[in-house]
């Protein structure tokens, strides 16, 4: 196997065909379908269907497609930190954020961060582990800044925690249950959460079994924060925002912080890559300006910067 015919693997699975790779690789579609055909003959495995709409891997394909983008991403890594070394700064950092990050701490994170090292090129994903997890894995993500799954700290990936936060039980404006002040009076209604299914679990766990309240009768799971946000606007629906998040956001949408005398889990954020990949300098310079950006807005002069954060505590 060699690095150009893994690319083109990559490219093929990307693209969805080999001419739409051909056109990622700046190469002609003969060119693409003689590196895929000498890569399967290396292989000794079929490695695509094709079909009169494009491509699909097999089975075969499908896995080797998770190493090659692991080498893949390895070589641009490799080729950033001379870079570096040489004092040329250019490359890409790719970057998994919560949505609640994303509308709190990262614009002025990236600004910062775009002062520093302005020939990195920023590349960013909304979602959670069931997004960041796979991208992790694959290489083709360099952090998650996110909350960890409860229980991970395995040998996979490494964590390192950031801030934690205060969350809140958040409703629409007017609900029927708004002035309720005993999580036992939700157990009846429908919660929608924008955690993973482990993180779910962990809640039923720890929260209802603490205070001994009945789990509610139906958690639903969201990937989106504009979902959970609609359902939350047009339904007696529930949910679970970190304090910052409810800061910037319940009012203009519509919603509120039911006033409960039970405490919610505080929502730990930490900084997710996977295990045996040393941070590069663009990494390390956009987390240090995360923190930067936190501990300046703990400390601004303007009150709404310092209501948004005064939940926020940071752990390093």
């Amino acid at each position: 196997m060699k690095l150009h015919q893994l690319r083109t693997l990559i490219a093929i699975a990307e693209a969805g065909g080999v001419r739409g790779a051909a056109r990622v690789l700046k190469a002609s579609p003969a060119a693409i379908t003689k590196s895929l055909r000498q890569l399967e003959e290396s292989v000794q495995m079929s490695l695509v269907v094709r079909t009169s709409s494009g491509v699909t891997l097999t089975e075969s394909g499908q896995a080797l497609l998770v190493h090659a983008r692991l080498m893949a991403g390895q070589m641009t890594r490799a080729q950033e930190a001379m870079n570096a070394l040489r004092g040329a700064t250019q490359g890409k950092l790719t970057v998994a954020v919560t949505p609640w990050i994303a509308m709190t701490f990262l614009a002025d994170t990236v600004t910062r961060f775009c002062e520093r090292m302005p020939d990195i090129r920023l590349e960013f994903f909304e979602g959670l582990l069931s997004v960041a997890n796979p991208r992790l894995r694959d290489g083709s993500l360099d952090f998650f800044v996110g909350r960890p799954e409860p229980g991970a700290f395995g040998v996979e990936f490494q964590y390192r925690p950031l801030f934690s936060s205060t969350c809140a039980l958040v409703a629409r404006e007017g609900h029927p249950r708004a002035n309720c002040h005993s999580l036992a009076d939700m157990s009846d209604l429908d919660w929608v959460l924008t955690w993973d299914p482990v993180s779910e679990n962990a809640l039923a766990d720890n929260v209802f079994t603490r205070y001994n309240v009945p789990v509610p009768r139906k958690i639903h799971l969201t990937h989106s924060l504009s979902i959970a946000i609609a359902l939350l606007k047009k339904t007696d629906m529930v949910s679970v925002f970190p304090w910052p998040l409810v800061e910037v956001s319940a009012a203009k949408e519509g919603l509120c912080a039911i006033p409960l005398r039970e405490q919610l889990d505080d929502a730990m954020v930490s900084v997710i890559s996977r295990t045996g990949h040393p941070a590069s300098a663009a990494s390390e310079c956009f987390i240090e300006c995360m923190i930067e950006t936190i501990r300046e807005g703990c400390d601004s002069s303007l009150p709404e910067t310092r209501h948004v954060l005064q939940s926020v505590e940071l752990l390093i």
